[in-house]
């Protein structure tokens, strides 16, 4: 159960990562406004980011296609090729490398969350095993005391019936 868990958690972590889409865009727009007194200008600028981060599988195939590009670019002997091939390898490597990591990050936060959530079970049963034990204890101390109570008035109810029975006697003698 456990391991399905985890297995669980870090596809759906992996499926939450590779969604997201990285792109940056900037607007700059002048905006004059004519008053009698008072010429100004003023620049907007509106910048929009998001991140893409690709799965591991996504990556690799990247780098792979990468690495083809920049064999093909060193057989033609095409410097500028090579070098904007070199630069798209080294690129698509750095992007596999950190979605390894995150992989290797998320499966980390899942294991301690798991290894965490075990932690807090195993002492919320301890102490439930420490209550019923507690409540055992309890139970068996007071039927104890019921057991000396009820012994105790059987002892004393004996008792009265034995004087009750002498005195009885006693009466039928008398007569």
């Amino acid at each position: 159960m456990k391991k399905l868990f985890v297995l669980v958690a870090v596809a759906s972590l992996s499926f939450a990562t590779s969604c997201k889409q990285e792109t940056s865009k900037t607007t700059e727009t002048n905006v004059t406004v004519d008053s009698l007194a008072n010429d100004s200008t003023t620049v907007i600028k509106e910048t929009t980011t998001t991140t893409t981060t690709l799965s591991e599988t996504d990556a690799k195939a990247k780098v792979d296609e990468a690495k083809k590009a920049l064999d093909e670019a060193k057989a033609k002997g095409d410097k500028a090729a090579t070098e904007a091939a070199q630069k798209a390898y080294d690129d698509a490597n750095k992007a596999w490398i950190d979605a390894k990591a995150a992989v290797n990050n998320a499966a980390q936060d899942v294991k301690d969350g798991v290894n965490n959530a075990v932690d807090k079970v195993d002492a919320k049963a301890s102490q439930a095993k420490e209550d019923i034990n507690t409540a055992a204890k309890d139970a068996k101390a007071d039927i104890n005391a019921a057991a000396k109570d009820v012994k105790a008035e059987a002892k004393e109810a004996g008792e009265k019936a034995k004087e009750g029975y002498n005195n009885t006697l006693d009466k039928l003698k008398a007569k």
